[in-house]
Formats: C-alpha cells, sequence, structure tokens
C-alpha cells in the first residue's frame, strides 16, 4: 500500500508541475528521484526508490535511501529492520565488508528496542547467528520470533537447520514439519524431511521426495535423491526409474549416468555399465571417476587395451586419484605383453 501511495504523490507533483507530454514518457525510477528532489525529506518516497532498486538487486543503491530514511527519523523499526536485510544480503557477497554482519545485529537490536512486537527483527537475528554458526543463540531468536507469530514456514525451518547441525535430529524433523504444516506448499520443507530420513534409511523419504516433487516435478535435486535413496537400500529396479525420471529431466546430468553404471556393475551388466560411463563421461568430460569405472568394466570384458586408455586419462585429470593409480600398475603388471 505504501509503494502506491508514493508513486501516487509523485505523479501527482508531476501533474502540478504543468503536466509536459514528456513526463509520460519517463521512467518510474526518475520520476521518483525528480520528486525526491523537490521534497528530500519525504521517507515515503525514499523508501519508495529503494523499494524500486530492491526489486532489481541493486541493494547499495537501496541501501542509500534507507540509511537516509533512518537519519531522517531513527525511532521507525521498520527502517531499521530494512537496513539491516540490505546489509545482511551484502554481507554474502564475495569480499563483503566485514562490518557488515555487526551493522545487521545493531540495527536489528535497534530495531526490537524499538518495537519488540515486530517478529521479522527476530527471525532475521537467528538466521545471522545461524550463517556464524550460533546455532544456539539462533534458536533462541527463532523461538521468540514465532512466539510472536507462528506462521513462518521459513523460519521454522532454519530453526530446523539449526538443531540439525546440534545433531538433534528429532527437534530438527519437528520444525521441518512444523513448516510444512504452516504451508502445504512449502517445497524446502519437504526436501529437508526427505533428507533427514534418508539418512535414516527410512523410506518415508520416498513419501517426503514425492511431495516436493509434486510441488516441482523438475527439482533435479530432489529427483536426483530420490533415485539415490532407493539406490541405497538395493532396490535397482526403482532407483533406474527414478534416474531415468531425473534424465528426461536433464540428459546430462553426469552423476545420475555415473550411479546407473554401478547399479549395472552391481548386476554384472559391465557392457551395459561401460555405456552408461560413457554418457556420464560426455556429459562431463573431467569426470575421472566415470574414466575409471568404465576402464574397470572394459578389463573385465577383457578389452585391456581400451582399460589402460581409460585408467591413464582418469590419472591426466586427477593424478591424486589411488583408485586409478593402482588399478593401471596392476593391468600393467599383468599385461606386460601388452605394453611392448
Amino acid at each position: 500500500m505504501m509503494r502506491k501511495i508514493a508513486f501516487f504523490s509523485v505523479l501527482l507533483l508531476c501533474a502540478c508541475s504543468g503536466g509536459k507530454e514528456n513526463n509520460t514518457e519517463k521512467s518510474e525510477i526518475v520520476l521518483i528521484s525528480e520528486a525526491i528532489q523537490k521534497d528530500p525529506t519525504n521517507t515515503i518516497l525514499l523508501l519508495d526508490r529503494a523499494n524500486y532498486n530492491k526489486e532489481l538487486n541493486n541493494l547499495e543503491s537501496a541501501l542509500f535511501d534507507l540509511n537516509q530514511c533512518v537519519q531522517l527519523d531513527s525511532l521507525n523499526s521498520d527502517f531499521h529492520y530494512s537496513v539491516a536485510e540490505i546489509y545482511f544480503e551484502l554481507s554474502k557477497r564475495p569480499n563483503a565488508n566485514g562490518k557488515f554482519p555487526s551493522l545487521v545485529k545493531n540495527h536489528l537490536t535497534k530495531a526490537i528496542e524499538l518495537n519488540d512486537k515486530d517478529q521479522r527483527s527476530q527471525a532475521l537475528l537467528g538466521e545471522l547467528m545461524l550463517a556464524y554458526a550460533k546455532y544456539k543463540e539462533a534458536i533462541d531468536y527463532f523461538n521468540a520470533s514465532l512466539k510472536i507469530e507462528y506462521n513462518q514456514e521459513k523460519t521454522h525451518m532454519l530453526m530446523g537447520y539449526a538443531f540439525k547441525q546440534l545433531g538433534q535430529d528429532d527437534n530438527a524433523i519437528n520444525c521441518f514439519r512444523n513448516a510444512v504444516n504452516v504451508n502445504p506448499e512449502f517445497k524446502e520443507g519437504f526436501v529437508q524431511l526427505g533428507q533427514m530420513f534418508h539418512v535414516k534409511g527410512d523410506t518415508i523419504a520416498v513419501v517426503y521426495y514425492n511431495n516436493a516433487l509434486q510441488l516441482d516435478p523438475t527439482d533435479e535435486m530432489t529427483l536426483y535423491n530420490k533415485a539415490l535413496f532407493y539406490q541405497s537400500i538395493m532396490d535397482w529396479n526403482a532407483s533406474l526409474e527414478a534416474y531415468a525420471d531425473l534424465h528426461k529431466v536433464n540428459f546430462t546430468h553426469s552423476s545420475g549416468h555415473y550411479n546407473i553404471g554401478f547399479i549395472h556393475m552391481e548386476l554384472g551388466l559391465y557392457d551395459v555399465a561401460s555405456n552408461n560411463f560413457a554418457d556420464a563421461i560426455y556429459s562431463n568430460s573431467e569426470f575421472f571417476e566415470a574414466y575409471y569405472s568404465r576402464g574397470n568394466c572394459f578389463e573385465t570384458l577383457g578389452n585391456i587395451k581400451q582399460a589402460e586408455v581409460d585408467y591413464k586419462r582418469a590419472i591426466e585429470i586427477n593424478p591424486e586419484y589411488t583408485f586409478a593409480v593402482e588399478a593401471l600398475d596392476k593391468l600393467q603388471l599383468k599385461n606386460k605383453k601388452y605394453n611392448k
């Protein structure tokens, strides 16, 4: 609502200035900036331009106007929160100013001091603590935020991350479940639940992965994790079917091809597996594990020369890959006649 009111005020100012035809051709940001030049202490206009720049990811420009808002009205908790939010996003960038995290905390602390009923500031402080591995402090802030407003799926999820890092899996699972209960279309909550039960080897992981895929059938990570789970419990048919679903979305998913090759090796189908590893190599020419595994297939099938080529290629890409180094040494020792 504030954005509409602010922009209406810009149009009104332009209309009062004489209604020149070229004003209709000016962009929104130009109109707002012209209005600010005429009324530089108008925090509504400054906030409007900050939001405009924020939407375009021009965070430094947004920060300039928000800091102006704080200077004009230092007792406005929303301004402090908005400044903290921008500093937090800027702190994630490579080579970010080391002062940004402390500025985030300072503005959020001030925002809470001015309005202790704003759940956003508590939640963002929790996220800041989480980013710096202060998990117990993060949980305290998340809880404080949820006491003010329970229906925050992201805050429940972030608290689940914190519990997960502390090794408190049951608490983490409860948080992720709370997240999807609050918002049944919150895909990330289902993904996290799938991963939690995946590690436990519990087949309910597939239920949660499927819930996530109902919301986003093209989610490659979840398609891959589902296939990987079936592979981990040696349900080869289900795993192959799941990898096929993954490759319908992205045929060049190299790890998917590699894992299919592994399954076919487990089934003794080395000729099929060698083709799978070839697909993995086609998708990623630097996939040294795939060269090694294809070499293993060729060696098993009696194609010694090609096995040697693949082992050497794996070593060429990664000289420290001991499996290929040892395999090549053994191959050459056993088959000296091929190296004459």
